[in-house]
């Protein structure tokens, strides 16, 4: 005798079977809910795994590159080496320096000079360049000083 839902037998039947029917439904809603908890809990397992293993595989890369890229011993000594022979010329450097540096000074001071002799003989030029139509041509240096 088996009692299925709807049956006469069950329904005719005594109020404890009617619990137990119950309770397996119950039970049945029970392990569906467990079984979508699980569901959701192995998804996002597997995708936490997923990003561990990315996370290592940019990590192996990574130190290979690192590996790859590292430098030996032989290129740190070389560049000492290269160093070494530049100290030298640094030395002969500064005196080129120091040449230069006289050089632009005597420059100056010819500069100098050019600038007092054109502010004393430039009021006749400045006259002459005005009434020959200058005004569109570069200006005498003493009207650029003046114009700073």
């Amino acid at each position: 005798m088996s009692f299925a839902r709807g049956s006469t037998c069950a329904q005719n039947a005594a109020p404890g079977s009617r619990l137990i029917a119950m309770s397996l439904d119950g039970l049945r809603a029970w392990i569906g809910l467990v079984e979508r908890k699980l569901t959701m809990r192995t998804r996002i397992f597997l995708v936490l795994v997923a990003i561990a293993v990315g996370g290592a595989a940019a990590g192996i890369v990574l130190a290979i590159d690192a590996q790859d890229n590292a430098v030996s011993k032989d290129d740190l000594q070389a560049v000492r080496d290269e160093l070494a022979g530049a100290a030298p010329a640094a030395t002969t450097s500064e005196g080129e320096v120091s040449e230069l540096k006289a050089e632009v000074e005597a420059l100056q001071a010819e500069v100098a000079a050019l600038k007092s002799a054109g502010s004393a003989g430039g009021g006749a030029k400045e006259g002459a360049r005005e009434g020959a139509g200058g005004a569109g041509g570069l200006a005498p240096p003493a009207q650029k000083e003046a114009g700073h």
